[in-house]
């Protein structure tokens, strides 16, 4: 990893239940020492990627941020299209739905979500969270859709056990992303959080590279067979619909998979 790409990286350290961080806690997160941690973030600082608090000296994310996702956006406004397919996919399935992207082998970040506020028991989405790629459906048909050279990167980082049911072992993973392209959808059951499920579909760029995913998590109590069905062949239309609208090519051999 660069220089640059190590300074880059302290960005996505920041979430909505974490969004101002000190140096020791950079520090700490990051795993690098004090004094090249603190030059890098007063480059970012200094850059306007990062504001810095003049009491506590925290951080936090800088104007710099804004101005690129509001250029981001008007030139290829990628969260407007999800958003529109996404409110048409909750319609169907009345659960929590969401769009993520391939951040790097950090993982998948979210681009854009809606909750369900149907049920008293339903699923949460935390935006401004990284979904680890091993433990969500939406990592794990990225990575199933993804070139071998990134899926060996990721399984050679540390794989964090967030349940019991998180699958770390590196051979076991390339068992379940074999399956997970053999059906054309992701599955996660209980890999982040307890009985919940999630269902994922790929989303592919123009060059035919999966760029992200769209995904469905409902309480593991309230899937049934007959909602799986409903819910995979809705994920496998939204992605069609999003990845289209990107400016994407769903690639043939992915196409004659939902076919079946």
């Amino acid at each position: 990893m660069g220089t640059t790409t190590k300074t880059l990286h302290l960005l996505s350290c920041f979430s909505a239940d974490l969004p101002e961080i000190g140096l020791s806690e950079f520090v700490r997160l990051t795993g690098n020492d004090k004094a090249t941690t603190h030059r890098r973030l007063t480059e970012l600082r200094d850059a306007g990627f990062l504001q810095q608090d003049p009491g506590n000296k925290a951080y936090r994310l800088g104007p710099a941020i804004s101005r690129l996702e509001i250029v981001k956006e008007q030139t290829f406004p990628a969260r407007k299209s999800a958003m529109e397919t996404l409110v048409k996919l909750q319609g169907q399935i009345g659960e929590t739905v969401h769009v993520s992207v391939i951040q790097g082998t950090d993982g998948m970040s979210t681009l854009a979500h809606l909750d369900d506020k149907t049920h008293g028991n339903r699923v949460h989405i935390n935006p401004g969270d990284l979904l680890p790629f091993h433990a969500t459906a939406s990592g794990l048909v990225a990575l199933a859709y993804s070139e071998p050279g990134f899926v060996d990167q990721v399984l050679n980082l540390h794989l964090e056990a967030f349940t019991g049911q998180t699958e770390t072992h590196p051979g076991r993973m390339r068992q379940l992303l074999e399956r997970i392209r053999a059906r054309g959808t992701g599955h996660s059951h209980g890999g982040l959080e307890a009985d919940v499920v999630g269902l994922s579909a790929p989303l592919f760029d123009h060059s035919q590279k999966c760029a992200g995913a769209v995904a469905v998590a409902t309480p593991t109590s309230r899937l049934t067979a007959e909602l799986e069905t409903r819910i995979r062949a809705a994920l496998q239309q939204a992605a069609t619909e999003i990845t289209t609208a990107w400016g994407g090519l769903i690639p043939a051999d992915v196409r004659q998979t939902w076919m079946r």
